[in-house]
């Protein structure tokens, strides 16, 4: 079994990060034997092969410089991306993979974007984020900082994502979402309306649903390719309480809907405004966006989830307010994002990143954590392409990453030695 410690930085290197010599070595052959029984034969270069993938980003707030160094990782290995999923810091990145690949741009560079946020400018306004992530719903002394939320509907505004975000994606030629569009694809199955390279998650609290966006645009009654991009990514990143939710002016909206039988439903929305908030409510991990209808089978979709196992529990105490019910609430759905209880069909195809304990809105990363998960990143996605060539394809759907996992366990491995598995 090969040994995946001492991968360390090293700016020398042309995706910024130095394996030993030996696993190194192990990783080149896996490539290698992955493209040549693994590889999609391009017919618009002669039938060459190619290590095609859709990718799907879990959200975890600041845990998602560890999803860039496993997306670097995949791109070492020769992986290009048709698609990409993500909600809310996965529909960051996601934004940038998609931006990058349209602008035939090195991956590498997303490393580069991502070391130049600096997190605590997501929380300009000192302190008052403890009333919600660290004091769990205890009043006392934090009531005049929580006052905002009476006249505010979150205590951050968020802007220093569109200041932050806006420019790169705008350098790589990115505004609104028909600068995204895929190429004609005779080959594909997704459905009328989804020929796009991005898709960002948000949850519609004001009609109660999941929204996939630029999918679902036409429910809201305008046309996905005229709407900012940027807008949609903002809308997935708005965590409840923490940052001020995006309110979107909806228009008279008639839409058909598929019934069981496949009959088209007609269904109406009446205009008004709506409110997004963050995608993780609904769908943190949107690992079976992009699955195709039997039979198309070309490449497959890689899964990225920010994970860790829980093994000590500290005292608790039950809710004492409402305040304190809510609180919890919100804490119970952010926790979820980190479960390790995903089933079969999903594990077969995810690479398992290490959060090392952080929430999702530690937003005072010290260097040493971010590289901490940037690195993690690198050494799961490592151990993913190894076992993945070892399994000579990655999984299509959930059918065969399930048989995957179950014949991982017939042969009684360990769960961390794939690097995929819970």
């Amino acid at each position: 079994m090969a040994d995946f410690t001492g991968i360390t930085l090293d700016a020398s290197q042309p995706f910024g990060y130095r394996r030993p010599e030996a696993l190194q070595e192990t990783f080149d052959a896996a490539k290698e034997s992955l493209l040549r029984d693994d590889g999609w034969p391009n017919p618009d270069k002669n039938d060459e092969l190619e290590l095609v993938a859709d990718l799907a980003l879990e959200g975890g707030g600041v845990k998602g410089i560890g999803l860039v160094g496993a997306v670097l990782v995949l791109s070492e290995a020769g992986y290009r991306f048709r698609g990409v999923a993500g909600t809310s810091a996965g529909a960051i990145a996601a934004s940038l993979i998609a931006a990058l690949t349209k602008a035939a741009q090195p991956m590498v560079r997303l490393k580069e974007f991502m070391d130049s946020m600096q997190f605590s400018k997501f929380m300009p306004e000192g302190r008052l984020h403890s009333f919600l992530d660290h004091e769990g719903g205890k009043v006392g002394s934090l009531v005049a900082d929580a006052a905002i939320l009476t006249h505010r509907m979150g205590l951050y505004p968020g802007t220093y994502l569109e200041e932050w975000l806006g420019p790169k994606l705008n350098d790589l030629g990115v505004t609104t979402f028909d600068h995204l569009r895929l190429p004609p694809d005779k080959g594909q199955s997704l459905p009328p309306g989804h020929e796009y390279s991005l898709v960002v998650h948000t949850s519609d609290i004001t009609r109660g649903q999941l929204v996939r966006l630029p999918w679902d645009y036409p429910n809201y009654g305008v046309r996905p390719d005229d709407m900012d991009v940027l807008g949609a990514v903002r809308a997935s990143m708005s965590i409840p309480f923490f940052f001020e939710p995006v309110t979107f002016p909806a228009r008279p909206a008639d839409v058909d809907v598929p019934a069981p039988d496949g009959r088209p439903v007609p269904r109406h929305y009446d205009g008004g405004t709506v409110t997004w908030v963050d995608g993780g409510m609904l769908r943190n991990f949107p690992i079976h966006t992009f699955d195709r209808v039997e039979g198309d089978s070309r490449w497959p979709t890689i899964g990225i989830k920010l994970s860790s196992l829980q093994t000590q529990f500290p005292p608790t105490v039950s809710c004492e307010s409402a305040i304190a019910v809510a609180v919890h609430c919100l804490r119970t759905m952010m926790n979820e994002w980190d479960a390790y209880s995903v089933d079969a069909s999903t594990a077969g195809r995810t690479i398992f990143v290490d959060n090392g304990g952080l929430t999702a809105t530690d937003f005072n990363l010290t260097p040493d954590q971010q590289t901490m998960l940037f690195l993690n990143g690198v050494s799961a996605a490592t151990q993913f392409i190894i076992a993945m060539s070892q399994n000579r394809h990655v999984p299509r759907n959930g059918t065969e990453a399930s048989a995957l996992v179950q014949e991982w366990h017939n042969r009684g491995g360990s769960s961390t030695g794939a690097g995929t598995r819970p």
